[in-house]
């Protein structure tokens, strides 16, 4: 799980300082506030993995695609530095072999097995004339200084000490194909397996089909715009897969069709062989209620094609990961966005997933409030926060919640002016009663 996150000179963040996350984070704010680029962090550091580049800015094709440096860099002073933090709670412990200080039993430093289950990354980039370079990196898996490994002009450094390992063409995190055996290496492979089980699902997805073609696939998740929503369904039943619901293992279709009925978005969901063209193609039928025809995925309401690849996300990604879910209630009722809370609880709480939304809901942020009162999440589980931007600078404030779901500090007009539209209507409908009854 990821436990925080910061941002020094991303595109509008000057400094974002340091954002706890919880197994459940939403991102609320006004448009063009910094919300998206929270995310985006996670997403650069995500498509990076594995290259052998500085960081991987993105093309038509990536996760993001952020432009050129000076893109990037707030306020395109192409003289600061990027500089990018984030901390996490590992799955599996991780051992690492460090260097034991000399005592007065040992003259010398010798090396030592470290067992660690979490730990802190930052990195910082400069652009020059087109070309990236990395101006250091580090691991923190300690809270003293000796548990410091960080990369700087080429050398490994533990705490203060140099480990006599150069690594000349890292990437911002230490990849490197033929100098594994450095100290970075475990740390290196820890972040490549963190970034692995982050799995982002953007705000567009694809336009539902009348039809679909599965060649037997195994996709890892449903696709950045859903796009490998059905097969991912389709590999899930082959096999077998199933997901924990009050103390039973239940089949992933089962869930999503009884969270389809609870919604009102669909009596039934079945995926069937077509009798047309192949035994490779699918139809997607939908049965809006009970004595309603089987209709096509294509042939129901836009909020319906757009909203099934969350509930497929949901449940398909692997317990224990992380979902960046990209305004997952749009184009949905409001009744609906206030049960999409519920389903996030759901599923942080049976599959282990850690969630982070953006969203403009205030029926989601309502809904999330009473499940706190009525104590099916507690308020350490949830991590909400406020983004606005100031002259062209990002700000972030976190809501302070209380047990009873109450809000300390919420923002002015945090959705819209509610109240004050309800009073100038009131006294809209006053003048016009005395002019009539003038």
């Amino acid at each position: 799980m990821i436990t925080h996150i910061r941002m020094k000179n991303f595109k509008s963040w000057q400094d974002s300082g340091e954002v706890k996350l919880a197994p459940l984070t939403g991102f609320f704010g006004t448009n063009s506030s910094g919300k998206s680029s929270l995310l985006q962090m996670l997403l650069l550091l995500k498509q990076t993995v594995g290259r052998n580049e500085v960081i991987f800015l993105g093309d038509e094709n990536s996760l993001v695609n952020l432009g050129d440096f000076q893109e990037v860099i707030h306020g395109h002073k192409e003289e600061e530095l990027l500089e990018l933090e984030f901390g996490c709670q590992l799955q599996k412990p991780l051992t690492i072999t460090t260097l034991q200080q000399p005592d007065q039993y040992r003259q010398h430093y010798e090396l030592a097995p470290l067992d660690i289950d979490s730990f802190t990354f930052d990195t910082a980039i400069r652009g020059n004339v087109g070309d990236l370079f990395i101006d250091r990196f580090s691991y923190t898996v300690g809270s003293g200084a000796l548990e410091n490994i960080r990369w700087k002009n080429g050398k490994v450094y533990y705490g203060n000490r140099h480990m006599n390992t150069i690594i000349t063409k890292p990437n911002c995190y230490g990849y490197s194909t033929k100098e594994r055996h450095s100290l970075l290496w475990p740390l290196s492979f820890a972040f490549e397996n963190l970034f692995d089980n982050v799995y982002p699902l953007g705000a567009t997805r694809v336009q539902p089909q009348r039809s679909y073609h599965w060649e037997g696939i195994d996709p890892d998740s449903v696709g950045q715009n859903g796009e490998d929503m059905i097969a991912s369904l389709l590999n899930a039943r082959v096999d077998q897969q199933t997901t924990p619901y009050a103390g039973k293992n239940v089949p992933i279709e089962e869930r999503i069709s009884a969270w389809l009925r609870e919604m009102d978005l669909a009596y039934s969901f079945l995926i069937k062989r077509t009798n047309r063209q192949t035994d490779r193609d699918f139809d997607v039928l939908i049965q809006k209620c009970p004595d309603s025809a089987q209709v096509t995925l294509a042939d129901m309401g836009y909020g319906l094609s757009q909203f099934l690849p969350v509930l497929v996300h949901c449940y398909y990604a692997p317990k224990g990961s992380t979902l960046i879910l990209e305004q997952p209630g749009m184009h949905l009722h409001p009744k609906v966005q206030s049960q999409l809370a519920d389903l996030l609880i759901e599923v942080i709480t049976e599959r282990n997933l850690q969630i982070l939304v953006e969203s403009h809901s205030e029926h989601l942020l309502n809904r999330l409030q009473r499940r706190i009162a009525e104590e099916k999440i507690s308020v350490d589980k949830t991590a909400l926060y406020f983004c606005r931007n100031d002259n062209g600078v990002s700000n972030i404030e976190r809501l302070k919640i209380d047990e009873f779901g109450n809000i300390a500090n919420w923002p002015e007009n945090f959705f819209g002016d509610e109240m004050g539209d309800l009073f100038a209507m009131t006294k809209a409908q006053r003048e016009r009663q005395k002019r009539a009854e003038g």
